[in-house]
C-alpha cells in the first residue's frame, strides 16, 4: 500500500511542477514580446524625430526658385518614412498650398511625417505634423 501511495504523490509532484513551469514560460515569452514592442516603438520614434529634422533641413536648403518640395519618401532599416509638405503662400497655384493674404507667414510650411514598420509581427504607424515658419 505505501508503495501505491508513494507512486501518486510522485504523479502529483510532477504535474505541479510541470503547471509551474509552464505558467513560467508563458510569462517568459510574454515579456520578450512586450520588451521588442517596447524597442520598437521607441525605435520609430527616433526615426520619427530624425526625418523630421531631415526635413526640415531639406527645406532650408532648398532652393525654390526650382520649385517646391512636395514629398520626401525613406526607408530606414523596418521603417517606411513619408514626409508631405503643404506651403501657405501668397499668390499659391498648385494642390500642395494654400493662398494667405498675408506676407507675414509667406512661405510657412506644414510639414507631414509618418513612420511605418515593415515589421508584419509589430504594426507601429507614428506621425508627427509641425508648422515651420521662414
Amino acid at each position: 500500500m505505501k508503495k501505491g501511495f508513494s507512486l501518486l504523490y510522485t504523479i502529483i509532484f510532477l504535474m505541479v511542477v510541470a503547471t509551474i513551469g509552464t505558467m513560467i514560460m508563458t510569462f517568459s515569452t510574454s515579456s520578450v514580446k512586450h520588451t521588442t514592442r517596447s524597442f520598437l516603438d521607441t525605435k520609430a520614434e527616433l526615426v520619427l524625430r530624425s526625418a523630421t529634422e531631415f526635413a526640415i533641413m531639406a527645406l532650408q536648403g532648398h532652393d525654390y526658385s526650382a520649385g517646391r518640395i512636395n514629398e520626401i519618401n525613406m526607408t530606414y532599416p523596418g521603417f517606411k518614412v513619408h514626409t508631405k509638405f503643404h506651403y501657405f503662400v501668397v499668390g499659391c497655384s498648385g494642390s500642395d498650398c494654400s493662398n494667405i493674404n498675408t506676407n507675414d507667414t509667406n512661405m510657412s510650411v506644414l510639414v507631414y511625417v509618418s513612420v511605418k514598420s515593415t515589421n508584419p509581427a509589430f504594426h507601429i504607424r507614428k506621425v508627427h505634423v509641425s508648422l515651420q515658419n521662414p
